[in-house]
This record gives C-alpha cells, structure tokens and sequence, in this order.
C-alpha cells in the first residue's frame, strides 16, 4: 500500500502538533489563573475515594487524548488517499476479417446486395478486425483493419450508396482502374492476402472474396498463384459468388480454390452463408494479444476510515463521561 499524496504526511504532522502545543499553552495559562493555594489539602487528596476519581480522570484523559490523535492521524492517512497499485498486462484474443470485394462491371448488378451482405456478417462478429478492399484491374483499399464498428458501418453504409444502380459514384472506386484489363482476381485477391498487418503473430485471419470469378484481362497474379499465397500466409479464403445461374467452369475453380487455402464456398443465395462464414471464422482459435503493461491504483480507505471511526467514537464517549 501506498499514498497518493504522501505530503500531507508531513505537513499534517506539523500542523497538529504546533495545535496540540497551542491548546497546551492556553490551558496552562488558565489552570495558572484559575488556581488557589489552600492549606491542610493533604488529607483530602489522600482519601482513596479521591484517589480512585484521579486516576479515572487520568484514564479519561488518556482515553480523550489518544483517541483524538486516532481521528486525526485516521483522517490525515485518509487524506493522503492510500492506494494499492498493481502492474497488469491486459490480453485480448482476436481474428482478422478482409472483405474483399470485385467491383469490375459484371458485378455492377450484384455489388450493393454483397455489401449488405457484409454488414450482416461484421454484426455477427464480437471484436474482430475488419477490413475493406476493392479491386477490379487494380486493388484499393477502403478502409484497414479496425475493430471500430461503428465506423465499419458508416463505412459500408457510404459502399453501397455508392454501389447502388443508377447512384455510381466514381469517386468511390478510384484506384481500381490501374491494371491491364477488367476484374483480374487474382490481383485483387493477392491485395487482400497481403493487407493483413502483425504477420508475425499467430492472430488467425481470414478473407471473404465475393465475386464472379470472370476474368478479363491480364493480371500480374492468376488466381492459382493468388490461393497459394494466401495458403504460404495461413490466410483462409470464403468465396461469396453472385451469380444466380448455378454452378459454371468459373464457379467450379473459386470453390476447388478456396477449399484448398481451409476456407470454404458459398453462392449468396445461399441462407446458411452468412451464418457459415462467421461460424468458420469464429471457431478459429483466437490468438491471444498482450497490449501495453498499465498500473492500477485501487483507493484503500478502509483502515484510515476504521482507525477515525474508533477515534470519534473514544472522543465521544470520553467527552460524554466527563460531562457526568
């Protein structure tokens, strides 16, 4: 245990004892006033019964005394605020979420219904990172991993205004026209593989690919290479495919493909999507994270506010019997 303000140690100290030597002073000054000699006393003050009412008074006294200097050392500990004080190191268990989303023009028509479909799968996430990219003949970044959800919301709420029929904004896909061709996956999916920051840490983390696995163009990583990157990384791919025509060639390959990295596939008219990818994700083992080591101080004014109370109760009762 220690004081908050151990100063008042001190200064309290000082400021009791110069009282207690005014109070001294005074009485003196008045016990000298107030005193007259008288003769032949010796008799009565050797009387037991006045001797038994001396050293009740001295008793009293002592009982006064002590007991004050109980309530205000009790009172000037309490000042000073005793405090106990711990070193901890919080530790927090955590996974990292990349929604990967292919904006490229076959998806014009799907890209609003995914992003709502993000938003049901970040609620039902409970402290996971979440982060948003978007490609089509190149990648951008929307916004990195947060565990912030009220921003992810805003954020996504903005994404599928702006991906909504007949409302486009192109401002919103600013750096996803830098590559050779139209939706190269593969690039977008190495993008997203490759957003993940703390590599080094067991943290498991996983990207949510939703597209229609349509290539058209040539991109600088196909998507075999970008799986296997993904793999090297520990990184499990959920592919979320729009399309509303059953399985195709393209279909077949993202879901061999994502099934090899740990993850798994899923058409979004798929019920049992949302639930199945925030299940997967959530029975990966959460790597456990130590955050900076911080003190904690508890106040302890127990002892100080005991020792008062018996003091205050000394006084009290000491005051009251000698009234009587």
């Amino acid at each position: 245990m220690e004081l908050r303000y151990p100063a008042l140690v001190p200064v309290g100290l000082v400021v009791a004892a110069a009282a207690a030597y005014a109070v001294y002073v005074v009485l003196r000054r008045r016990s000298r006033g107030a005193a007259a000699p008288v003769a032949n006393s010796a008799l009565l003050t050797a009387l037991p019964e006045y001797q038994r009412a001396m050293r009740r008074h001295r008793v009293r006294t002592a009982i006064l005394v002590g007991s004050a200097a109980l309530l205000a050392g009790g009172a000037l500990v309490g000042a000073a605020r005793p405090v106990d004080t711990t070193v901890e190191r919080p530790q927090t268990r955590n996974r990292d979420v990349v929604l990967c989303l292919d904006v490229s023009g076959s998806m014009a028509d799907f890209d609003a219904e995914l992003v709502r479909t993000f938003r049901a799968l970040v609620t039902g996430f409970r402290g996971e990172r979440i982060g948003l990219v978007i490609f089509n003949a190149s990648a951008a970044t929307v916004f990195p991993l947060t565990d912030d959800y009220d921003f992810i919301a805003d954020e996504l709420d903005t994404a599928e205004q702006a991906l909504s029929n007949g409302a486009r904004n192109e401002a919103f896909f600013a750096g996803t026209f830098n590559g050779r061709g139209t939706s190269l996956i593969g690039d977008g999916l190495a993008t997203c593989v490759t957003s993940f920051d703390r590599a080094d840490t067991r943290r498991p983390r996983s990207v949510v690919l939703a597209t229609d696995n349509h290539l058209a163009g040539r991109p600088i990583v196909d998507l075999d290479e970008a799986a296997e990157l993904a793999k090297a990384k520990g990184v499990r791919v959920y592919g979320l495919n729009p399309e509303p025509d059953g399985p195709d060639r393209e279909a077949a390959e993202l879901r061999q493909l994502v099934d090899g990295t740990g993850g798994r596939y899923y058409a979004m008219s798929d019920e049992q999507a949302i639930a199945g990818i925030v299940g997967s994700v959530q029975a990966q083992e959460a790597a456990i994270l130590e955050s900076a080591a911080r003190a904690l101080h508890t106040d302890q004014p127990r002892v100080p506010i005991a020792l008062a109370g018996l003091g205050l109760l000394g006084v009290v009762g000491a005051s009251r019997r000698w009234r009587r």
